[in-house]
């Protein structure tokens, strides 16, 4: 019983882990969906940003940034644009995210945008979640890839993320999965409600929000249940207990386009317009590079790693999070594990996307 308060009482924190310090193939791809959208956008308000005087800023924010990098290129190219209308505009861009503060400093001191004129930037360490009074009334465009899926774990207790079975809510049957559902539609409401009071009026967001499309083919859907897999067997062997085979657990939830949809139809968000909610699928580059590969070992050895390290990279910190301080060294093991998985079996990483461009009215 010790053990089972003692994972009990550890709230859930998920973070990018450290290493996220690349844009992603996968990234480059969502970005090349949403620059046309953003570059529509900045054109319909291009006389607003020519008549912003000097003592005004632009802001943009990139709601779970990790360390700034996915973000950077299309940043890069809205900066452009602005500053072809109003060229010493000053723009701030605000990085929020829950991660160490250290990874983004060193991802910005080499970066583009660091050498570009009239640009600041801001790196808040909070949950999306709170509210942001250092840009209430200022928020310009807020853009979101990858990061959207998190719920609120502050809203509920610890042991609210607990499934003795599963270790990620996509993985329950509708009746189970209801409860994570019905959470993830009230995060998002709250979540809106704040954007709305950071925006300007007319103020845009644009977010890539991860997706189920179905078939049971969802974001990272072959790792998690390898993972699945993996804390059952170590329960079977004995390396865990059965209460961290309960507290294993992803706190997200990928939501259909349909539920994005009903929950944007609500009365209470009444302040945005949608202008877009559309399905996108992007296949795995790291399977599609190798899948012609896959008699070659050392091929076949390499994708494995590379799709245990994504899935590492995404799950980490929650997986960390239901095993006892004596079993925190296991998680090599786990994804090693993962990867001889992969090896054995190779699968593509779904990524499956709704895409969201809501632009605030009043």
């Amino acid at each position: 019983m010790e053990n089972a308060k003692m994972v009990l009482s550890q709230q859930y924190s998920p973070t990018m882990t450290k290493d996220y310090s690349r844009i992603s193939d996968t990234a480059r791809a969502v970005n090349a969906v949403v620059l046309p959208r953003m570059a529509s956008y900045i054109r319909r308000i291009s006389p607003q940003i020519a008549a912003m005087s000097t003592d005004e800023a632009f802001v943009i924010t990139d709601y779970g940034a990790a360390d700034g990098v996915n973000s950077s290129e299309l940043f890069e190219a809205v900066i452009c644009w602005i500053h072809e209308l109003n060229p010493t505009l000053t723009i701030k861009l605000v990085y929020i995210d829950l991660a160490n503060p250290a990874n983004f400093e060193k991802f910005w001191a080499t970066s583009a945008l660091a050498k570009l004129k009239h640009v600041e930037r801001q790196y808040i360490q909070r949950s999306f979640y709170e509210p942001f009074p250092e840009i209430k009334g200022k928020l310009c465009i807020g853009f979101s890839s990858t990061a959207l899926h998190w719920m609120n774990t502050k809203t509920v207790g610890p042991g609210y993320f607990r499934h003795p079975l599963c270790i990620q809510p996509n993985q329950l049957p509708d009746p189970e999965r209801k409860k994570f559902a019905d959470k993830w539609s009230a995060d998002w409401r709250s979540f809106l409600h704040e954007c709305s009071t950071s925006l300007v009026k007319g103020g845009a967001l644009f977010f890539a929000n991860l997706a189920n499309l179905g078939d049971d083919r969802w974001p990272a859907s072959p790792g998690y249940y390898n993972l699945m897999d993996i804390c059952q067997e170590l329960f079977e062997e004995r390396k865990i207990s059965e209460a961290e085979l309960s507290a294993i657990f992803i706190p997200d939830y990928f939501a259909t386009p349909q539920e994005m949809s009903r929950l944007l139809d609500e009365d209470d968000l009444g302040c945005f317009v949608v202008n877009a909610c559309d399905p996108l699928t992007i296949p795995c580059a790291y399977f599609t590079k190798a899948q012609q590969k896959l008699d070659d070992l050392q091929e076949r050895f390499k994708l494995a790693a590379t799709l245990a390290h994504v899935v590492r990279a995404w799950s980490e910190s929650s997986m960390l999070i239901g095993l006892q301080a004596d079993h925190k060294y296991m998680i090599e093991d786990i994804y090693r594990r993962l990867q001889d998985k992969f090896y054995e079996k190779p699968e593509g990483l779904p990524y499956q996307y709704c895409l969201l461009e809501l632009v605030k009215q009043i």
